[in-house]
Formats: structure tokens, C-alpha cells, sequence
């Protein structure tokens, strides 16, 4: 009897041998077991690997492959191994099968809700798929013996807690990541064996990673003076090595601003992953900007090697070396680097995906530091999500997660939210370290100024910023201040009607004019409030939720040049106010601040009494808005669908007539107007250039002649843009 040899893949020269079925499976099966082998202790992934591609093995997949002419996803294949596996359970019942099944119906189109995987999935399939189990008898053997050697789970059936079902679900994004990676790769060595190779990078061991950071600590402290803020830089850096000696998984560094935060906190990330078998550290950080930053002083201390930085707004274009393609492939996999830093936004999303694009780095979180840096800013609406996944990683998967920040938070309000507990403080005389670094003077402006009156009295000062609530308040603000004619002072404007190469320029020109301390007046929106390392004497505030103006009160003496730097806390007459939960904060700002008095900004228990108020007030959905936490169970598909950490209602337009020094924005349109498809690099590089707008906004429907179409939530601005205020007529909304 002559054996059949099945072919998964063909390739268009006639050089090439076809990527036979038997050596993809067993090449994707070594590769998940690979990633998988720490946290799938019951051989699901293996299951799922064996089975997601023997619906290849069907007549009408054969004959596809011999087609002259191929339509990609024209023949059906991943459910002809879900059909095999349903075989399967019906001779042993085993609920493995079944989180596999859904695992191998998902491998292309994206994970679905577990319980359409047999009752919709199947009876959907074409016939040429019913054929599948007769074929694969061999693989079929393979999965019983994989079900017999490896131990089942626990605590199975219908008396599962809701806590055994969390970790299942997590446990199946794992393996589901897990085998798309794999199936992935395999693949891409067939196809294309050069960018395979071009994968794998030159990148440190995690202890060749904490040598290099304690050299370059050591020739830090050098060169340092001996300054009372060096002396505390020193101290929270060794308190950091300290606690990543001890077998706790739920840190939180909570330090002044300027006092080191970001090597501190991967010394502890580094030491700790050292002592307990963690493969990788990630930087979750809420804006691009510091996101920016923190890779610029990773890099600078590990090399770019070691150091991946992956955010929408950074072009893996700019740099044609070998060294940005790896980034590049990386980006998609978080593959063969030590160091992640990325966004809070990006890590999440990717965690409750469904999709195969997003969820392929995510085997990556198992054993792991993850530190969420400026974690207050994660939005409150879907922190229980976030925080029973966190728990989750951390009980089940070798995930230590450390909070930093440097506003003075208590964590007595982490135990309203999930299951995760308070988390162990690293730097424990945190209280007595904030009250030895008061900066800064608080002051509240009593009276509600005027446009006219705020500005008169920032032009009082040599050197000031200003930070408004909305776009619309920085725009007029600024526009006065060019009538009043600043004395001596250089004005400069911030704001998101500024694409972000413009906001990057010019940040760095105020940066260089406070070096020089020439005289400046900076009006802005919040967009400088965390990760922007500006050092003013004064700075003027809006009124704004708590958070928001302790993060402006640390622009301000940021080195502690002066004795006290300046904070004014102001209400602007006719100043707009962003809705929802910034709205609600503010208010109880207000409240606080007119019953307790500036005084208390200093004062750790001012925060846990607001945050307690906060969430009081929001109901008792404030924590996850969507219902996450209330799906039934193995919901993917819903969960991708509802899960978003930011208003998606929005829409990106790039500035066609921002004046970029490179020819960047006429190339991007040249190629939009040439090119068959736009790829994820234009995307990227696009980003750089424009501008996001609620497409609700007044600005968006009454400019539409101004604006071109390029694709779903992509336009191009045909209209003027201004090189100190971005986007003419953009005057409403907020950031």
C-alpha cells in the first residue's frame, strides 16, 4: 500500500520541495512545546498542534494546491481538525479536547467563544471536511497517548469557581498563543528562511543584562555630585535590589518624581528575574512619549539589542540595518529580546484578544516581570479585567507585576478591585521619603480667572508652564498670550492638535531654551503631564483630578535647584472640562481641596480618600464598564470585541501640510495613491504625522471637504496646519 504524503504549503519556485504536512506538524509541535512546556502542564498545546492542520489532508485542499490560479482562505481546512478531535471526545471524554478544539478552529480566523466550536463551527463545515478522521488516524492515536500521558486538569466539570474558570481561559490564550506563534514560524522558515534567520538577534542573558546596568550605576555615582536628591536616587536604587531578593510577586515602587524610577525599577526587575527563572522583563507605560524615553535609557545602558521599544507612533522604517528588521519582526512576536518596553494599551488589548495578530506575544508573558509604570493612569472602567488577569499571570504563569509611580497613592484601594491584594511596597519609608522631597509649593488661586487675568499673571515669571484641561482652553490661552506680548518671553504651544513629530521638536526646543534658562512661557494640555522631563520654577494648573495635578506638580523643581519650585491651582472661567470619570474627578478634587486645603497634596491619606470616594461614586460597574469579569465563561470572541482601554470613536488624519524636513508625508501619500495596499509599516510611519479626532466632534463633520478618505478611520488633511499650533480650526475637545 503506497503512503499518501500530504502537503501543507507550496511554494511558487519549482526549486523548492513542498513543505510536507508530517514535517510542519512535527516542526510546530517542537516549537509550541517549546513555549508552552512552563505553563501547560496537560498537553493541550500539543493537542492543538497535531490537529490544526489536517483538514490539509481533505480532496478538495489537494486540489487547491494543484491550481494553477490559488484563492487565499477559499478552502476550508482549520475545522477539519476540530471534526478529528470531535472524534475523539466522543470515545474519551476529556475537556481538553475541547479547549484544543477551539484552540485549532481559531489558529487563522481567531480564538471563538468555546461553546459555538461543536454546536456552530462544525455543523457549519463543507462536506470534503467529514472525511478528515478517516485520514488521520495516526495523529488521532497520537492525541489519546498525549491524553494519557499527561495529567489532566483540575477541578473540572460544572462545580468550577469562577476563579478555576479565569485561569482556564487564561490558560487557553496561553496555548492558543502558543501554536499561533509556532504554526507561524514554521511557515516563515519554508517561505522565507533569510527572515527567519534575520529573527534571531545578539541580545544579553538576563545576568550579562544586570552586570551592564551595575557598571554603568557604578560610573553614575562617579560622576555624580554629592547632592541630598543623588543621596535618595542611591537609596531607592539599593531598596530595589534588596526587595528582589525575597519570593514576592506583587511590588510596587512608589518614589518621587526625578528620584531614578526607571533604573531602579529594572534593577529590581532584572536581580529578581535572576534569583526566580524569569526569561523576560516588560515596561508597560501609559503614553507614547515616555515610552519613547525609557527605550532612549534602556538602550543607552543595554544596547538595542537587548532593547525592543514597540508603540504605534515608532516607523521601523527609519532605519534600513539589520538590527531594525529584527526589531521589526520582533514587534510581532516579542521574540529574542530581554527587554520590552511597550504600552499599557498594547499589553492589555493583546490579553484579551482574540485575534492571531495580537495574541502571538503573548506566551511571552510567562515568566516575566511586568512593570506597569504611571499605573494610576490605567483607566478605571476596565481596571477589574486588567487586575484579575494580573492575578491570574501571577498565580499560575511565574509573573511577578510591579506598580510604580510617583504620585503617592495607597493601595489599600488595590483590594477593592479583583483578587490581587495590596502589593508589597519596595521603598518602605516611602511617606517620610515624599515628605523630605516637598518640591514644591502648592497654592490655590481663589478667584476664577479670565483668559486675560491667567495670562497677565504667567507673564509674572521669567519661565512658566501651564496646563490646561482641553484643547480648546490651550488654543485661546496661547492666542492671548501672543496679544498681550509676553515680556521678553518665548511662547510655545502643546497640544494633540499637534501631530507627534511636531510635539517631539518642539519639546525638545523647550528642553534646550530651560538649559540655557532663557525666558519661556509653555501653554499646554495634559500631554506633558507624565514621562516629559521639563524642570520649570512655576507651573500653573487647572483645576483637574487629583493624580493630574500632583503629575504637573512634578514638572516643576524637578532637580531641586530651588528651595521651592511654584504650583498655581486655578479655575478658568468658561474652561472646558472632559467628560466622564476626569469630570467626576475633578469634582472631588475641588471638593477636597476646598475643605482640607492645598496643604494635603503632600499628604499620602488624601489619595486613598479620594480614590475610595471615586470609586463610591462611579456605581458599581465603574470598574468594568463593558462586563468582562461577567461573561460566561471561554467568551473570546465577546471579550475582544467589548474589551477597549481607550475610545475607539476615533479617526486618524495626517497632516498633509505639516512641514516634515524629510519629504516623509508626501512618500506616505505618493504610496497611497500608488501602491495596491497600505501595509502595517505605513500605518506606523503615518502615525508620526497625524492626528486622532472624535469622529462625533463638531470639527470632524463640518470639515469634511477638507478631508480625504484613505481607509477605514484613516484620512489625509487637506487643510492648513500651523507650525506653532498644529491643525487650524481644531479648536474643540479635549486630549
Amino acid at each position: 500500500m503506497v503512503k499518501i504524503r500530504y502537503i501543507a504549503h507550496f511554494s511558487a519556485s519549482e526549486k523548492q520541495e513542498p513543505h510536507y504536512l508530517d514535517e510542519h506538524m512535527k516542526g510546530t509541535y517542537f516549537q509550541a512545546r517549546r513555549f508552552s512546556h512552563t505553563f501547560d502542564r496537560y498537553g493541550i498545546t500539543s493537542i492543538a498542534a497535531i490537529a490544526h492542520d489536517l483538514g490539509k489532508k481533505s480532496c478538495a485542499f489537494v486540489q487547491y494546491l494543484k491550481a494553477d490560479k490559488k484563492i487565499r482562505g477559499s478552502v476550508q481546512h482549520a475545522i477539519g481538525g476540530v471534526i478529528a478531535l470531535r472524534d475523539i471526545l466522543q470515545e474519551v471524554q476529556d475537556e481538553r479536547i475541547i479547549m484544543a478544539a477551539a484552540i485549532v478552529a481559531g489558529h487563522h480566523t481567531g480564538m471563538p467563544d468555546l461553546n459555538t466550536v461543536f454546536d456552530e463551527k462544525i455543523p457549519d463545515a463543507p462536506p470534503y471536511l467529514k472525511a478528515i478522521p478517516e485520514l488521520s488516524q495516526t495523529e488521532m492515536q497520537m492525541i489519546k497517548d498525549i491524553l494519557k500521558r499527561f495529567p489532566g486538569l483540575p477541578l473540572g466539570g460544572k462545580s468550577d469557581s469562577k476563579s478555576s474558570f479565569a485561569y482556564k481561559e487564561m490558560l487557553m490564550r496561553m496555548c492558543f498563543s502558543a501554536l499561533v506563534d509556532s504554526d507561524f514560524l514554521d511557515t516563515e522558515r519554508y517561505f522565507d528562511y533569510g527572515k527567519s534567520i534575520k529573527r534571531q538577534g545578539k541580545a544579553f542573558s538576563i545576568q550579562q543584562l544586570d552586570e551592564q546596568l551595575q557598571n554603568y550605576m557604578l560610573e553614575l555615582r562617579r560622576e555624580a555630585q554629592d547632592k541630598e536628591i543623588n543621596r535618595y536616587r542611591n537609596e531607592v536604587y539599593m531598596a530595589c535590589r534588596e526587595a528582589a531578593k525575597q519570593p514576592l510577586f506583587f511590588r510596587a515602587l512608589v518614589v518621587p518624581t526625578g528620584l531614578g524610577k526607571t533604573l531602579a525599577s529594572i534593577a529590581f526587575a532584572l536581580e529578581h528575574a535572576k534569583r526566580y527563572n524569569k526569561k523576560r522583563v516588560i515596561v508597560a507605560l501609559p503614553l507614547v512619549n515616555i515610552i519613547d524615553q525609557t527605550a532612549r535609557q534602556y538602550q543607552k545602558v543595554f544596547g538595542k539589542a537587548s532593547v525592543l521599544e514597540q508603540h504605534s507612533q515608532l516607523s521601523y522604517t527609519d532605519d534600513k540595518g539589520e538590527s531594525m528588521e529584527r526589531a521589526r519582526l520582533a514587534a510581532e512576536n516579542w521574540d529574542s529580546f530581554p527587554i520590552i518596553v511597550t504600552t499599557t494599551v498594547e499589553l492589555f488589548e493583546s490579553l484579551f484578544s482574540n485575534r492571531t495578530s495580537k495574541v502571538r506575544k503573548l506566551h511571552r508573558l510567562a515568566n516575566s516581570v511586568i512593570i506597569l509604570d504611571e499605573f494610576q493612569k490605567l483607566p478605571i472602567h476596565v481596571l477589574a479585567p486588567i487586575f484579575q488577569a494580573l492575578h491570574i499571570l501571577m498565580e499560575h504563569f511565574n509573573v511577578t507585576v510591579v506598580l510604580c509611580s510617583a504620585t503617592p497613592l495607597s493601595f489599600k484601594n488595590t483590594e477593592l478591585v479583583g483578587n490581587m491584594g495590596t502589593p508589597v511596597e519596595i521603598y518602605e519609608n516611602r511617606n517620610q521619603l515624599f515628605a523630605s522631597m516637598k518640591r514644591v509649593e502648592y497654592s490655590q488661586i481663589e478667584k476664577p480667572l479670565t483668559v486675560s487675568e491667567l495670562v497677565a499673571r504667567m507673564k509674572e515669571h521669567p519661565a512658566a508652564l501651564c496646563i490646561l484641561n482641553t484643547r480648546k482652553d490651550a488654543f485661546y490661552v496661547y492666542r492671548e498670550a501672543i496679544r498681550q506680548k509676553a515680556n521678553g518671553q518665548k511662547l510655545y504651544h502643546l497640544s494633540n492638535r499637534m501631530c507627534p513629530d511636531h510635539r517631539k521638536k518642539v519639546i525638545k526646543q523647550i528642553k534646550e531654551d530651560l538649559q540655557k534658562e532663557k525666558p519661556i512661557l509653555v501653554i499646554t494640555t495634559t500631554v506633558v503631564e507624565a514621562g516629559v522631563d521639563l524642570d520649570f520654577p512655576t507651573v500653573f494648573r487647572a483645576m483637574a483630578p487629583i493624580d493630574s495635578i500632583v503629575q504637573a506638580a512634578g514638572r516643576s523643581n524637578r532637580e531641586g535647584k530651588l528651595d521651592k519650585g511654584k504650583v498655581f491651582i486655578f479655575e478658568l472661567i468658561g474652561g472646558g472640562m472632559p467628560g466622564g470619570m476626569y469630570r467626576k474627578g475633578t469634582e472631588q478634587t475641588r471638593i477636597l481641596l476646598n475643605h482640607h486645603g492645598t496643604v494635603v497634596l503632600h499628604e499620602p491619606w488624601i489619595f486613598e480618600k479620594y480614590y475610595r470616594s471615586l470609586y463610591t461614586l462611579g456605581g458599581d460597574d465603574l470598574l468594568d464598564s463593558y462586563g468582562i469579569t461577567s461573561l460566561k465563561p471561554f467568551s473570546f470572541e465577546k471579550a475582544s470585541r467589548l474589551f477597549q482601554m481607550i475610545d475607539q470613536n476615533t479617526v486618524s488624519i495626517l497632516c498633509k501640510n505639516y512641514q516634515d524636513e524629510d519629504g516623509q508625508i508626501e512618500r506616505l501619500i505618493r504610496m497611497y495613491k500608488e501602491a495596491p495596499y497600505l501595509t502595517k509599516e505605513w500605518y506606523r510611519e503615518a502615525q508620526l504625522f497625524a492626528v486622532d479626532e472624535y469622529v462625533d466632534s463638531s470639527f470632524f463633520r463640518e470639515n469634511q471637504n477638507q478631508l480625504e478618505k484613505i481607509s477605514q478611520g484613516w484620512y489625509i488633511w487637506h487643510g492648513d496646519y500651523d507650525m506653532k499650533t498644529g491643525i487650524k480650526d481644531m479648536d474643540e475637545g479635549g486630549d
